[in-house]
């Protein structure tokens, strides 16, 4: 096996076991249950709570008029605060790292969201540390590029997902221009429908400091 290869099954092995590991010690209406975890000849399971729905990219792409109502979404945005606000505050906190349109499922039956894919969620140890550089470009904040991460990484990915679902589209994929609002348009000259109150939150979610 060539060294590459066993590296990324290393690595593969890794992000299943840390996942396995961070998901059996949470409790959270917004996060699958997990049952058990096991390996068998080679494959790596995960038995978790079935969660029905779409994911929100899928919605997004549904919508008529490309874009999600502001209504819609910050009632998604409230409840994914909700299981932020759970999570920063384990002891040590857990960094989800990579939230985006995809890792959120929702259940229209019940009207609940699901944070999922908890592969690269990471344990700290304090409130500033360093870690490999892991996320989505677009919806990552700088410092993570850097290796550095903080509850507000998570705070940032939100507004970034927010921002697409109100907009319509992925965020600039440059890591630190992204959301440099004094040279690229702001999220409600985007989409003139947004209220001046939910762009004030998105920027501040989204600002470099």
């Amino acid at each position: 096996v060539e060294t590459s290869n066993m590296e990324e099954h290393k690595k593969a092995v890794d992000d299943f076991r840390r996942e396995a590991e961070v998901l059996a010690n949470l409790d959270h209406p917004a996060i699958p249950s997990i049952y058990d975890y096991f390996i068998e000849e080679d494959y790596y399971y995960l038995v978790m709570k079935c969660i029905g729905g779409k994911d929100l990219e899928k919605i997004l792409e549904e919508s008529p008029v490309g874009f999600l109502s502001e209504k819609q979404v910050v009632k998604w945005g409230i409840q994914l605060c909700d299981v932020l606000q759970y999570i920063h505050s384990r002891k040590p906190p857990v960094i989800y790292r990579d939230m985006k349109p995809t890792n959120i499922m929702y259940d229209e039956e019940i009207d609940r969201i699901y944070l999922i894919d908890f592969g690269v969620a990471r344990f700290v140890s304090s409130s500033h540390t360093s870690v490999t550089a892991v996320g989505t470009v677009g919806y990552a904040p700088p410092e993570l590029f850097m290796g550095l991460v903080t509850p507000a990484t998570d705070i940032y990915s939100l507004g970034a997902t927010l921002i697409h679902l109100l907009v319509g589209y992925c965020p600039l994929s440059h890591p630190v221009y992204c959301f440099n609002f004094s040279v690229n348009p702001t999220p409600a000259r985007l989409n003139p429908k947004l209220s001046l109150e939910i762009e004030q939150i998105l920027l501040k979610a989204t600002a470099q400091r």
